[in-house]
């Protein structure tokens, strides 16, 4: 689906901010405001635009929730439902993240409080023992806890990883075979490698789904330019997609 473009309510013919031009998705050229739909965050359901994240690639300026830079063609269901699971392990792994500092700092400091008492005290060494056992529990709280984050940042990847091939699934069905890598990195805003990953990834994607006969994609940035003089039967850099 397409997004509305004069019919959009939530769009101005220009800029309320500075007066200037709005582009055809609603942003102001002039100073970076936005109006158009195509800006709604799908999470917070804020008008903001997009700014780069390095956990994240791009993230919603306003709730700072995972994104995909908005263009011409509406995200589908399933993009925005894999986008609000990611940030729900997002703010899964800020959390327990944050309670391993806490129970960190807490351990240390218990450890350092309990090892002054019991050099002042000289307790019998059964209450040595359970004392500095005691002590060491939130230590102990807070390994699990990074555990559990570091499991969360792994979910959040692989969510983002099918988030972003949803994307370029969407734009490569409304551009049609014509969409280059180069099409795809300036519609998404990443570089050019990148978007020929994700246009090898749909290919095959559509391949197992019945929706297309197999390509010889281009291996610019996909291999190594020795392997490919070693070995004549892998395709030449920048072919352009040929029926085998």
């Amino acid at each position: 689906m397409t997004l509305p473009d004069a019919a959009d309510p939530a769009r101005p013919d220009a800029c309320s901010a500075c007066g200037g031009p709005l582009d055809p998705l609603g942003r102001c050229a002039k100073c970076g405001a936005v109006f158009g739909e195509a800006y709604r965050c799908p999470l917070c359901q804020a008008l903001s635009d997009v700014e780069p994240s390095e956990a994240l690639y791009f993230r919603c300026r306003t709730c700072g929730g995972p994104r995909v830079p908005p263009s011409a063609v509406a995200p589908s269901e399933q993009e925005i439902a894999l986008l609000k699971t990611a940030r729900a392990e997002q703010l899964r792994a800020g959390a327990f993240r944050a309670g391993a500092g806490f129970a960190l700092a807490s351990g240390v400091l218990s450890v350092v409080v309990t090892a002054v008492v019991l050099l002042a005290t000289s307790p019998a060494l059964v209450a040595k023992v359970a004392a500095f056992v005691a002590s060491l529990t939130p230590l102990v709280l807070a390994a699990l806890a990074f555990q559990r984050s570091a499991a969360h940042t792994k979910k959040l990847a692989a969510l983002l990883q099918q988030a972003w091939l949803a994307a370029a699934s969407r734009v490569a069905l409304h551009e049609g075979p014509e969409l280059s890598a180069a099409g795809l990195a300036k519609t998404l805003r990443i570089d050019e490698a990148r978007a020929e990953l994700l246009l090898a990834e749909v290919s095959v994607q559509n391949f197992v789904a019945g929706r297309s006969e197999p390509q010889r994609l281009r291996v610019t940035e996909l291999a190594d330019p020795a392997e490919l003089g070693e070995n004549p039967e892998l395709p030449r850099a920048h072919a352009e997609p040929t029926k085998p």
